[in-house]
Order: structure tokens, then C-alpha cells, then sequence
């Protein structure tokens, strides 16, 4: 997973800021690794990356993103005004804890601004994750088998995102 967050994130303009990146990690509770305006360059970025530890769990999708609405998108935490929120979600498991909150917390993510991009990983059914995504979930959810076939989806999630900010910048 880590190298596929690097494979994701290595044409992004991070060391001139117009990219900023903040993760949270989730398991049995949400885990704010770091925040948009913590790391300036993608060296520092990919270190922090590195350094993240596995946490062995349940699935708390709801807190998850509960903390990058709150937290990670927040002014105060490096989130600016003008500039497209993206969220890319990625998961193994349905929501086991606070799951009645699952689908309201990414409503409410979603009403705010912020692009919900999901990745299921062997998931067999895949509705909520579709539910979760902003719509059209056809282009914006993600299924793979393992995480093995993390390592090609990349440039899809890339092309994706890629045809997001263009549609953005036509309808401005």
C-alpha cells in the first residue's frame, strides 16, 4: 500500500506547492498520520510514508473520514480555498465499527467540496464502497482482488484524477 501511495504521488508538484498531502490511517480508530501543511517537499512526504506502521484491527471507515473532513481538510491544517479537495480511500474490509455512520460521514465529506475516490481490496461485495465514492461510482470506485494489483491500478486512479481537474478547469 505504501508504494502504491508513492507510485500515486510521484508526478505530484509537491516541492512547489501547488500539491499538498495529508494521510489518515484507520483501523479499529482513525489515525491522523500527518496533515496537508506538515511536509513541503516529496522527499519529506515519501519519508513520512515509509514510517507509517500497519494497525492491526476492525474497520472504522466512518471515523476515517470523519478526521480527513475535519482535520485534514481544515484551514488551520493547510487546506485552501479555491484548491479541489481529492480523497483517495483505500480498503479491506466493510465497515465493522460505526458502520450506520460509513455512508453519512462520506455525505458529508462529499457536501463539503471534497472528491471521493475508493479502492476496494478483495472485497466481495462492493456496494458500499460505491455508495461511499462521489458519483459516478463506475468512475470512481475500484475493486482489485489483492494487494498485489495495487501495483497497476496507479495510472488508472492517475487518469482519473487527471480527467477530474481538467472538467474543474473547463467549467470555471
Amino acid at each position: 500500500m505504501k508504494g502504491f501511495v508513492k507510485r500515486l504521488l510521484d508526478g505530484a508538484d509537491i516541492d512547489n506547492g501547488d500539491v499538498r498531502v495529508g494521510i489518515v490511517s484507520y483501523s479499529t480508530k482513525a489515525n491522523v498520520e500527518f496533515m496537508l501543511n506538515s511536509y513541503n517537499t516529496k522527499a519529506d512526504v515519501f519519508d513520512a510514508v515509509n514510517s507509517m506502521s500497519w494497525k492491526y484491527g476492525s474497520t472504522n471507515t466512518a471515523d476515517g473520514l470523519r478526521a480527513m473532513r475535519e482535520e485534514i481538510f481544515s484551514e488551520d491544517n493547510g487546506d485552501r480555498h479555491g484548491v479541489p479537495n481529492t480523497c483517495i480511500l483505500i480498503t479491506d474490509g466493510v465497515s465493522n465499527i460505526n458502520s450506520r455512520r460509513t455512508i453519512p460521514e462520506a455525505e458529508y465529506a462529499k457536501a463539503s467540496g471534497i472528491h471521493i475516490f475508493a479502492i476496494g481490496i478483495g472485497l466481495k461485495d462492493q456496494s458500499e464502497i460505491n455508495e461511499m465514492v462521489s458519483k459516478p461510482a463506475s468512475t470512481n470506485a475500484f475493486a482489485v482482488r489483492t494487494f498485489d494489483e495495487l501495483e497497476d491500478l496507479d495510472e488508472k486512479v492517475l487518469l482519473r484524477m487527471n480527467f477530474l481537474e481538467k472538467a474543474d478547469t473547463t467549467e470555471n
